[in-house]
């Protein structure tokens, strides 16, 4: 159930400004998608679970003409539109923003950043998207993966569900490889 906050996607470029806007732009269009497809329209609640806190909040898009849907592949659609959701979560949850694209041999998606008591802090963080089903799976996965990025304070992985609109972020725990 939503707690009256909300998301909404069209304003991702202002909740992290280092993110290209041709970038933001498809994430937006395959977030769109991603949900429509499921049946989902701008509104719909979206439930967050961020380290074992789960809280709702309405989910806002552009809506994105279905019709197009061909032109996309579908895989990256669910993975996408998957980062641009957690990301607006990463960033209403805990005021985390984009810093850059991490490479594949950084073990995550992105390098995001935040002021903790005054002092800068670096989050790898790793995002997918499950279409349909469980996400259980595809989190601990990714929870593996993040674990072995280096030279930051923080990893945390972020898996978006989008058959019922959820997001789940979860930080790594205990020690990590690097920093």
């Amino acid at each position: 159930m939503a707690d009256g906050t909300a998301i909404d996607l069209a304003r991702l470029r202002d909740l992290h400004p280092r993110l290209p806007g041709d970038l933001a732009a498809i994430m937006l269009v395959r977030a769109a998608l991603g949900l429509q497809r499921n049946k989902h329209s701008p509104g719909v609640n979206l439930q967050m679970a961020v380290q074992g806190t789960v809280s709702g909040c309405v989910l806002l898009w552009a809506a994105a003409d279905l019709g197009a849907a061909k032109q996309h592949d579908y895989s990256r659609v669910t993975e996408d539109g998957a980062e641009a959701i957690a990301l607006a979560v990463a960033h209403k949850t805990s005021a985390w923003r984009v810093v850059r694209r991490m490479q594949r041999e950084e073990h995550a998606d992105w390098l995001l950043e935040h002021q903790a008591d005054g002092v800068r802090r670096l989050v790898a963080f790793e995002v997918s998207g499950v279409d349909k089903g469980s996400i259980v799976d595809r989190m601990k996965g990714k929870l593996a993966q993040v674990a072995k990025s280096r030279d930051v304070d923080q990893r945390c992985a972020g898996v978006v569900g989008f058959e019922q609109p959820e997001a789940v972020l979860r930080l790594v725990k205990g020690r990590s490889y690097g920093r």
